[in-house]
């Protein structure tokens, strides 16, 4: 498999350091969620005024963007929210067109106040139709992660049907169906395989003082069944990236990427990805 890793387990790496390291460790390419203090990486001067320079650097070490990661969501009744949402969306498909990037990770996001699943649906389905015909505009493909309150595969993929846009499509994070909901790995496999461009791997052990009862390990060191996942993925002709997704930014106490991050392509090959 294309292995990349998120910028997310490496805030404080400067691109340089970003781009050698991967190389060095072995990996295919990058995903970007952030880069130093900012999240939205359409803001840096490194994808704007120097982004001839960052693209030169990853050719010079053979490496791709496999996505860029952003934090629009789709659950949003308010329509001047909304077009927040899409204003950050609108930047960063221009910015995934120059850098010949086809992925752009999005969210629903928590259901609002007074809503249900089935009441939000309606305008989810709305908002990710109007976001999937920019998206086309740009040959970039949305992929909507299982997060927040869709985790639940079955209602994900009633959704995607819903949605029936070229565009729109899933990143699955193979750790939160199985991690929030208990989902058996074919379950969720045969929910979502059919809408899956991406994926976030990560591992994880339950742990009751931990603030979301588990705590994040090494890849092979938890009990999520990431193996059998990928091995139904890689049979049934997935194409796209192994992304490790290392949530450091967000809990500074995380082992440092340094030791992660090698440690992931170890694991992987070991499985035979």
């Amino acid at each position: 498999m294309k292995l990349a890793f998120t910028t997310l387990g490496c805030p404080a790496w400067t691109l340089r350091q970003i781009v050698d390291n991967a190389a060095a460790m072995g990996y295919d390419a990058v995903d970007f969620r952030g880069l130093g203090d900012q999240i939205d990486v359409s803001k840096c001067p490194e994808f704007n005024e120097r982004l001839n320079e960052t693209k030169q650097m990853f050719a010079d070490h053979g490496l791709a963007i496999s996505g860029l990661a952003l934090s629009a969501r789709f659950a949003v009744p308010d329509p001047l929210e909304m077009q927040q949402h899409m204003d950050e969306l609108s930047r960063n498909l221009e910015l995934a067109a120059r850098l010949d990037t086809h992925i752009l990770r999005v969210f629903g996001g928590r259901i609002p106040e007074g809503y249900t699943v089935d009441t939000i649906t309606p305008i989810v389905v709305e908002n990710l139709r109007r976001a999937g015909d920019l998206a086309g505009q740009y040959h970039v493909t949305l992929a909507l992660e299982t997060h927040d309150d869709w985790t639940d595969s079955t209602v994900f993929a009633r959704l995607m049907r819903k949605v029936n846009h070229p565009y729109v499509r899933v990143l699955w994070d193979l750790h939160h169906p199985y991690r929030a909901n208990g989902e058996a790995a074919d379950l969720t496999y045969h929910n979502l395989a059919p809408f899956t461009v991406s994926t976030h791997i990560k591992d994880s052990l339950p742990d009751p003082t931990a603030r979301h009862g588990y705590r994040y390990v090494l890849l092979g060191e938890g009990d999520v069944p990431l193996k059998t996942m990928l091995d139904m993925l890689v049979r049934g002709g997935y194409d796209g990236y192994a992304i490790l997704e290392w949530e450091k930014r967000w809990i500074p106490d995380l082992a440092e990427p340094e030791v992660v991050f090698p440690q992931f392509v170890q694991k992987m090959r070991e499985w035979g990805f």
